[in-house]
């Protein structure tokens, strides 16, 4: 590898008479290049690649030794440790004191090591045996970073201004239009519809050592006037890395890969998922549905609002929700711009993980649920929701052979129930769970009297991969309940029943999702969900299907919804959506939409949309479309941007006698110890990045971020327990600023705050023409040094020299030699000036200095 001699070799000499032809500069000592591009003894960060797959970054000490022409690194038993060498089987490891520098190849066999001194890069090369076993995508604890010290802040914000005949405050539809500032200030305004809306989601967060406390709370106030705060929960957590699990202290949700999600107020003790190699992760629900005009996508989990954004007209994806819970069916609505709204319910449910052989999944919880689906009335009044208190318990172990068994028991003084199943890896044919509950349920409504169930479910879940063919089963399942089995959240229900209302249990629940690639001719999926219940033929049913595919530059797709509600009318949708590229430097494309629904309602619509800089931070979508139902024609515009300091949202529609126009902006603040950093939406595990003095530097592959004066910057949603490599732009870097370290990675626990700290140099960069004290120019190939002793230029011909990094004023050494009297020091201050080009020219004088002898001999005989 250049930059480092695997075995002592010849050096080669150079004639430096060369250098002297045509001019009577003097030279300096090359005998420093007789080895080529030498590694000289210091610190170096350097990038490490074990086996030939990356290991991070590290800083290595390289030191000199007998017998070799450039540095060594010098590898200590903590940092082979860190990189997965099994130490404890070395026993010249074990012995080894914690700085001492290793000689791999004499301590393990077959193990080598190389250094690419161009590219920063150390190569090490250690056999498999000496490695510790670890699943793919593992990093170990040893590496998790828990991060500072750190207060912060995340929001959002969603408004929304109504305007036209549907929105009127008067019912009179012959009354002139009225603002909701006219009339009455004194009057009852809930009574009467509202022209705003408005929806703000705050996060707060205190982070110290393991420890993070978090509350989330949302306000929303609707078209009805009435405004509600939310806590939709409050906490503090930890990590235990030893057991691969936290505590929560507070608001949390139950697991629901075996009983269904619960919220609560307690205590928790789980496993993380997260802390595990990726082969062994789960995975993340997806949402899809229609929106005709710009309109409000809300998701509910538990009663909850957990999500809610403007989308564009169009088919939507909402594939990276933060849900509360692991499961918990969600109620998504989808409120047009116009007043109507379209609500289906989206089956969230997480497939029992196979283990490993010897791995295990834990959980237990004791605490209150909470309830928030709303309590029924008796004469008018509102009675008060049960809350009752319970513990939880679940427990899985992997076994040989590719089995898994798993077990859970949720008591309460009105309800026990016991679940046992198992879960087997059919290798080419998928994988299965199945499972069997028991539940009693004892019912104590008022004036209904006291009531025993008891019932059984059983569930069979299956998901599988067909690779070859490309079809993908991520979910199938089947539930069978008898009459009297009821969940946790059912029973609840129960209690707060009126008098002479009825209570419809489940009994049958069919769930799927398949998606199957055509060859070259496109992909098709589908998902479904029933539901049926004891005591009626009514069903819930959710049937989702969809077509994509191509044509030279053409996109298309076919997608239709039809949703099934107990206590509401069958909804059904088909769409049709052709698409195509406007160029590819536009970054735009054109797409044609139609719509029609179970109304016999027909929607078409042809937007523009695209995104706009380098790092496509904006994002803009411009549709224009027409009903066959009233004539009707519309149009709506769009924007998001990426800021700095946050995301802007903006979009306005306008049709047959209404109007919209809403305004969304959502961010973050982090306080820290070096002071406040406004940021984009954080998310859940955050990086600060600190280059100190390098104001308006962005970060690939994070749109919009930049760092700000002090040169700090937040990166948002970090994947946690993983590598995260952070890189800055160095081409916004300015003509001061230089870095050290252009890329650092670095490993956060949940929830923390990591710096990823860039070294910068602040400074000017000069073209000087040196000269001493008589004129002379200095020798050719001289290194300069700045007042710190790091080398920041080399002597070129004619005494000129690119210096960079330097101060206002100061002094730099020119070295020509290694001895002592080689040397001289230039003193230098720069003039202020306004517009200072990014290069400065001056000239630099030596102070007396003994210049080389052949330099001197060549100024006599010219004298």
């Amino acid at each position: 590898m250049p930059g480092h001699a695997q075995e002592q070799l010849a050096g080669s000499s150079f004639n430096e008479e060369f250098l002297g032809i045509g001019g009577d500069q003097p030279h300096a000592d090359l005998s420093l290049f007789s080895f080529g591009n030498r590694v000289l003894p210091g610190k170096y960060m350097v990038d490490v690649s074990l086996n030939e797959r990356g290991a991070g970054q590290a800083e290595i000490r390289f030191a000199t030794q007998e017998g070799k022409n450039d540095a060594e690194p010098c590898l200590t038993r903590g940092m082979l440790d860190a990189w997965g060498v099994n130490v404890a089987v070395f026993p010249e490891l074990m012995a080894a004191a914690d700085e001492a520098c290793i000689e791999l190849a004499k301590v393990i066999p077959d193990a080598s090591l190389s250094y690419d001194a161009g590219r920063q890069r150390l190569f090490v090369s250690i056999p498999q045996a000496a490695l510790k076993r670890s699943a793919r995508g593992a990093v170990g604890p040893e590496k998790w970073d828990r991060g500072i010290t750190a207060a912060m802040l995340d929001y959002q914000v969603n408004f929304a201004r109504y305007s036209g005949d549907k929105y009127r405050n008067d019912p009179n539809p012959f009354a002139a239009p009225r603002s909701v500032f006219d009339g009455n200030p004194l009057a009852d305004r809930n009574k009467t519809l509202q022209r705003n809306t408005l929806f703000a989601g705050l996060r707060a967060g205190f982070n110290h050592g393991d420890w993070r406390l978090r509350h989330f709370s949302t306000y929303n106030r609707g078209i009805d006037g009435k405004s509600r705060w939310q806590g939709i929960n409050t906490y503090a957590q930890r990590d235990i890395a030893s057991i691969n699990g936290r505590l929560l202290i507070g608001d949390g949700n139950t697991p629901g890969n075996f009983f269904d999600s619960l919220s609560f107020r307690g205590v928790q003790l789980s496993s993380d998922d997260a802390m595990l190699p990726d082969s062994q992760q789960g995975y993340a629900p997806t949402i899809r549905g229609v929106a005709q005009t710009n309109a409000r996508v809300t998701v509910r989990q538990n009663g909850y609002v957990i999500y809610s954004a403007f989308v564009a007209p169009g088919a939507f994806v909402i594939d990276d929700l933060y849900p509360t819970s692991s499961s918990g069916d969600l109620e998504v609505t989808v409120a047009e711009a116009d007043g109507r709204q379209t609500k289906y319910t989206q089956a969230f449910s997480a497939v029992p993980t196979l283990l490993r052989e010897g791995t295990w999944r834990y959980s237990a919880t004791v605490g209150k649920y909470r309830n928030n689906f709303g309590g029924g009335s008796v004469l008018g009044i509102r009675s008060s929701l049960s809350q009752p208190a319970f513990m939880q318990a679940t427990l899985a172990r992997g076994l040989g052979n590719e089995f898994s068994v798993y077990g859970g028991v949720l008591m309460a003084n009105m309800y026990q129930s016991l679940l046992v199943g198992m879960g087997k890896n059919l290798r080419d044919f998928g994988a299965v769970s199945v499972d069997l509950s028991s539940a009693r349920t004892t019912d104590r409504t008022p004036l209904n009297g006291q009531k025993t169930y008891d019932g059984q479910s059983v569930r069979f879940l299956y998901s599988k991969a067909f690779i070859g063919s490309g079809t993908n089963f991520r979910v199938a399942g089947y539930r069978y309940s008898t009459s009297g089995y009821r969940t946790f959240q059912e029973a609840v229900q129960m209690q707060d029943l009126q008098p002479f209302e009825s209570f419809n249990s489940r009994r049958n629940e069919v769930r799927f999702e398949v998606s199957q690639q055509i060859g070259d001719l496109g992909s098709v999926f589908a998902s479904a969900r029933q539901q049926s219940y004891w005591g009626t033929s009514a069903k819930d049913r959710l049937v989702q299907l969809g077509y994509s595919g191509n044509y030279k530059q053409f996109g298309y797709s076919v997608f239709y919804n039809h949703t099934t509600s107990l206590n509401r009318p069958a909804v059904r949708q088909v769409m049709f959506t052709l698409s195509i590229p406007l160029g590819g430097d536009t970054r735009a494309s054109a797409m044609y939409t139609a719509t029609r629904d179970s109304s016999d309602r027909v929607n078409q619509q042809a937007s523009v949309y695209g995104s706009a800089f380098d790092d496509s931070r904006l994002a803009y979508s411009m549709t224009a479309g027409s009903a066959n139902q009233g004539g009707s024609s519309s149009g709506s515009a769009s924007a998001s941007y990426l800021s700095q300091v946050g995301r802007f949202d903006a979009g306005y529609s306008k049709g047959s006698g209404y109007g919209q126009s809403t305004f969304g902006m959502s961010g973050g603040v982090l306080i820290h110890g070096g002071g406040v950093t406004l940021s984009q939406p954080l998310g859940e595990t955050i990086g600060l990045v600190q280059a100190p003095e390098a104001g308006g530097v962005g970060v690939e592959s994070q749109p919009g971020v930049a760092t700000d004066g002090a040169g700090n910057a937040v990166i948002p949603n970090l994947s946690p327990y993983r590598l995260n490599r952070l890189a800055l732009k160095t081409a916004d870097l300015g003509d001061t600023v230089e870095v050290k370290n252009a890329a650092t990675e670095v490993v956060p626990t949940r929830g923390a705050v990591v710096i990823a700290k860039f070294e910068t140099s602040v400074g000017f960069r000069l073209l000087m023409t040196l000269t001493d004290q008589h004129g002379r120019m200095l020798p050719l190939g001289s290194k300069i040094e700045n007042e710190a002793g790091q080398e920041v230029g080399i002597v070129g011909p004619d005494g000129q020299a690119f210096v960079t990094g330097a101060a206002q004023s100061g002094r730099l050494t020119v070295r020509w030699g290694q001895g002592e009297r080689d040397q001289c020091v230039v003193p230098y201050s720069l003039p202020e000036e306004a517009n200072p080009s990014p290069v400065r020219e001056l000239q630099g004088q030596c102070s007396a200095q003994t210049l080389p002898v052949q330099g001197l001999e060549k100024s006599k005989e010219t004298e």
